[in-house]
């Protein structure tokens, strides 16, 4: 019950229509967690207090998810912003992710493209849809609107 209700969108087994189960599972996410644990206790103290405010929960729950001693798994809507409040390095973040991913084969949170002069990068959450066929043809049409917008705005 409690990795259902802390992790959400993954069924009470542990698994998620995917990967691993089990054993190597856990070791993927002790993994996962053992590097956010690193990165959060080298950084300056009020790490878990700046997190906790990032994605509106309290510390102590920060701190159950980020330690490697509780099974329970990141939810993945708080992947990016508790990477964006640690601010791991580009390989940090690519080691961590490819971990989480490895875990949660399912997890649709993708390394964040570094913004360019003439690019940002904006992160948006929608709900889950009833196929993965139906997700990816939404992202598609958003990724093009987006595109469109922009287009029509730098033209004024």
């Amino acid at each position: 019950m409690t990795a259902r209700l802390l992790g959400e969108d993954e069924p009470a087994d542990g698994h998620d229509g995917g990967g691993v189960t089990g054993d190597a599972k856990q070791e993927l996410i002790r993994a996962y967690k053992s590097l956010l644990k690193e990165a959060v206790e080298s950084r300056p103290s009020g790490m878990r207090l700046r997190i906790a405010a990032q994605i509106g929960k309290n510390k102590s729950f920060v701190s159950q998810i980020t330690s490697p001693n509780y099974k329970t798994p990141l939810p993945e809507k708080y992947v990016e912003p508790i990477l964006d409040a640690i601010h791991l390095t580009k390989r940090e973040r690519e080691q961590f992710l490819d971990i989480y991913h490895r875990a949660h084969p399912r997890a649709r949170t993708h390394p964040a493209e570094p913004a360019t002069g003439e690019t940002r990068v904006l992160r948006i959450e929608l709900p889950r849809l009833e196929s993965q066929r139906q997700e990816n043809k939404l992202d598609q049409l958003i990724v093009q609107f987006a595109r469109n917008l922009s287009d029509f705005a730098r033209r004024r």
